[in-house]
């Protein structure tokens, strides 16, 4: 009884307006007013976000001159009052690489945007960055932040996904990726194709990062924005930018960047790890993921055992050619049914002389040159194979596979290849004879 009285008390009370404060008495006379429920919207911090900054993000058309028609898009925004604008290398590579078929122009938001004409001005292909340029001034322009913000703080990458027209998305800041050999930002929001070199920006309109991939399932990468506040000062600088100058800055960064790799390897001891009854390289540096495996088959008369290592990051050159690639694998294969001569069979054919390596065309570099030796590595004779095949566009890099086996168990042995991609010829021999020196047989 006393519960339905209580309930029936609280049916009559008046409800407070929002002018009455807590324990301020309601006026009896004062009908309940009950607010309506708020309409679902974009939060209004993010649409004034959007509204103040969208006219500073542009659509990049990278256009093919004989046709006339956009062969790819992306995004860019607008960093200066000349009218420079940062964008991903991806985007613009065709432009670096082939100027007589290509050429570029970004196009803002609005159904009367007219389409502007843009020329690639410096690139940062280490970091995958750009800078274009327009002729004609900007007024509206976006701020480079000073410094990184803090991890957990509100971001909003903003571009073109898909071709849709320029789009906000909220994510979250997560500080950069540990142990990666080039640095990114890991962004908690879902960049999608078209919105690469577009701005990752905080609540007050500051660049942070500048949009470069996705792993999907709102796992996004962002270039961190002190490449691109480096980048951009020196391309101010940039009286005149050639299409073979353009070609040259790409070599030389390429050179530089495997020196910094090189000489990180070998300053590092190389640690090595049991497979089976040899002792093998294991994982050199922090920024080389690694794991191994044994399939399980009872019905072969033999096991393989893999370990294999890899940087898992490459540097873009084109949509056919991935550079500034280490990766290593193991394979200990063994057998206690075969018998001498069978097992000899099965090792050879595992053991291929085709050197594989990282995709590229017959326009990008040379074919293999390889030169197989019988050699001994710490007391252990070994067949390997060595190969070199040189990039046409830039002299001096190398793409580096080797294949070595062991040959002194008759039921038994590890076949281990290296895989170097965009290395100068000394360099990479020099870390494959490091690499090779780490084999040992344990037992």
């Amino acid at each position: 009884m006393l519960t339905i009285l209580l309930l029936a008390a609280l049916a009559q009370a008046p409800v407070p307006t929002a002018d009455a404060l807590p324990g301020d008495a309601p006026d009896a006379g004062t009908p309940a007013v009950v607010p309506p429920l708020p309409v679902a919207t974009l939060p209004p911090a993010t649409h004034e976000l959007f509204e103040r900054l969208k006219g500073r993000v542009v659509q990049v058309r990278i256009i093919e001159r004989r046709s006339g028609t956009r062969s790819s898009i992306g995004s860019a925004f607008f960093v200066s009052a000349e009218g420079h604008a940062l964008t991903n290398y991806h985007v613009i590579s065709d432009i670096v690489l082939h100027p007589e078929d290509y050429t570029a122009e970004v196009v803002r938001e609005g159904k009367d945007a007219e389409a502007v004409p843009v020329r690639v001005v410096d690139v940062d292909v280490v970091h995958d960055l750009a800078v274009i340029q327009q002729d004609e001034p900007v007024k509206d322009r976006f701020e480079l932040a000073p410094k990184e913000p803090p991890q957990g703080t509100r971001l909003y990458a903003m571009g073109n996904p898909h071709d849709l027209g320029t789009t906000i998305v909220e994510g979250t800041y997560n500080g950069l990726v540990q142990d990666a050999l080039y640095d990114k930002v890991h962004f908690s929001g879902a960049i999608n194709p078209g919105m690469s070199g577009g701005p990752t920006v905080t609540g007050d309109g500051q660049v942070i990062g500048i949009n470069v991939s996705t792993m999907g399932n709102q796992l996004g990468f962002l270039v961190p924005v002190a490449h691109a506040r480096e980048l951009l000062k020196r391309a101010r600088e940039v009286k005149e930018s050639s299409p073979s100058a353009l070609l040259a800055v790409v070599g030389a960064q390429l050179l530089d960047n495997q020196q910094r790799i090189t000489d990180r390897l070998l300053a590092a001891p190389l640690p090595t790890q049991q497979l089976g009854d040899y002792r093998v390289p294991g994982r050199w540096l922090p920024f080389l993921k690694c794991w191994g495996d044994t399939p399980h088959q009872p019905e072969n008369p033999y096991t393989i055992t893999s370990y294999q290592c890899s940087s898992e990051e490459d540097i873009f050159l084109s949509g056919e050619h991935r550079t500034g690639v280490l990766a290593y694998d193991h394979a200990y294969v063994s057998s206690e049914q075969l018998g001498a001569l069978r097992f000899a069979a099965l090792y050879e054919a595992t053991f291929s002389n085709d050197p594989g390596g990282v995709d590229a065309t017959k326009e990008d570099v040379t074919n293999f040159r390889c030169r197989v030796d019988f050699v001994k590595v710490g007391g252990i004779p070994t067949r390997t194979a060595l190969c070199l095949r040189a990039y046409k566009k830039f002299p001096g890099l190398y793409d580096l596979a080797l294949r070595a086996a062991t040959t002194n168990a008759s039921t038994s042995g590890v076949q281990t290849s290296l895989t170097l991609a965009g290395f100068s010829a000394d360099n990479a021999r020099a870390l494959a004879r490091r690499y090779l020196e780490a084999l040992a047989w344990t037992k």
